[in-house]
């Protein structure tokens, strides 16, 4: 069987300073993010969007490059209880991930009936950087780092 090795830690911290990079990206050109994704918030803001209009595609090309390459490299140190906590959270979100598109679609479902389109596309246009591939790679991410951070707390306590 073919081995796949993951990269090396260097691509962490390239990955995190991208996401500084997109962090301050949005601060600066905040109005052309959210023309872009939300125009229904300035819908009474005269903007005009042509000068800024590659920042919110810079901000959707870089910020899941960042985290496929955070979520792809090794740990300083990587021995058999890192390899098994990163198995064991990409199970759980994975399984979180497919919940969370059933759970989206039914509602979305229930909501046809109660709301009308234009208030669906709302609620849709909010909900999806919650709910997209992006989003669970960052929420991988997280729960990976907050898992190692947890047990390093606890292996701390026992020494």
């Amino acid at each position: 069987m073919k081995k796949y090795y993951l990269l090396d830690y260097n691509w962490q911290k390239i990955g995190f300073a991208i996401i500084v990079f997109c962090i301050v990206l949005v601060l600066v050109f905040y109005k052309s993010v959210i023309y872009t994704f939300y125009p229904f918030l300035l819908d009474n803001l005269d903007y005009e969007q042509e000068f800024h209009s590659w920042v919110p595609v810079l901000f959707v090309c870089l910020l899941p490059t960042a985290f496929a390459l955070i979520a792809l490299s090794q740990e300083k140190i990587d021995d058999e209880r890192i390899k098994e906590t990163r198995h064991q959270v990409l199970a759980r979100m994975v399984i979180i991930y497919i919940l969370a598109i059933f759970v989206r679609q039914l509602a979305y479902v229930i909501l046809t009936y109660y709301f009308s389109p234009q208030t669906l596309g709302v609620v849709n246009c909010i909900a999806q950087p919650f709910l997209g591939i992006t989003a669970f790679m960052g929420y991988y991410i997280l729960f990976f780092k907050l898992s190692l951070w947890k047990q390093n707390k606890e292996l701390s306590y026992e020494e």
